[in-house]
């Protein structure tokens, strides 16, 4: 994909409402419509630009009205695909085996993290390029809690709330490198991803060596 196919999207500061989720099965299944419509014309577009509740509610063959029962805009759409391809990534991650250090961990947490964008592109395009700032921003803290988690409990790093901060912080670095290689590049490329672990691994380095 050419990089002139991705274009960057304006995002949001404030929380989109949440989702009315549905409980009966008719309901079930129109929610479920509406949800693969949108990921259908994300993946079309290459980006979240452009995407209408008009245009989803089009594809997806149901009335506007409702599409509208279950979201009240197209962020709070798009909130509800970027949580649900969280949940996914997270579903997915491996077992963490045993490791003698740190860096031993974050470089395979960095290698899985995007061997599921490379596998997912509608869950890489909602991470990457966001519409939600304030989403972006709790997803890295869950993420990077969970990673905090993980190191510590295998002795690798101290508990502080410094280290918990770095943690949150390596998962948004991550990211925020990806975002430069989809937006140049179309794709998560090796170059890009090489910069991702030299730059969680400097920024953890930095912050360890001063939390000893």
């Amino acid at each position: 994909m050419r990089s002139d196919w991705i274009r960057v999207n304006s995002v949001a500061t404030t929380a989109a409402k949440p989702a009315r989720l549905p409980t009966r099965k008719p309901g079930i299944e129109r929610y479920n419509r509406i949800i693969e419509a949108a990921e259908v014309l994300i993946l079309e577009a290459g980006s979240l630009q452009g995407i209408t509740l008009d245009a989803i509610a089009k594809r997806a063959a149901v009335p506007r009205v409702s599409l509208y029962y279950f979201f009240d805009s197209i962020e709070s759409l798009l909130d509800a695909l970027y949580q649900r391809g969280v949940q996914k990534m997270i579903a997915e991650l491996p077992q963490a085996p045993q490791a003698a250090d740190w860096r031993d961990m974050m470089l395979l947490y960095i290698d899985v993290v995007r061997d599921f964008y490379m596998s997912n592109r509608v869950e890489m395009i909602l991470a990457l390029l966001p519409v939600s700032l304030v989403s972006v921003n709790q997803v890295s803290r869950e993420f990077g809690q969970a990673l905090f988690q993980l190191l510590h409990s295998q002795g690798l790093v101290p508990k502080s709330q410094q280290v918990l901060r770095a943690c949150e912080m390596a998962s948004e670095l991550a990211d925020l490198v990806w975002r430069k290689s989809l937006i140049e590049k179309g794709t998560l490329t090796p170059a890009y991803t090489r910069e991702v672990k030299r730059v969680v691994i400097a920024y953890l380095e930095a912050v360890l060596a001063t939390s000893k």
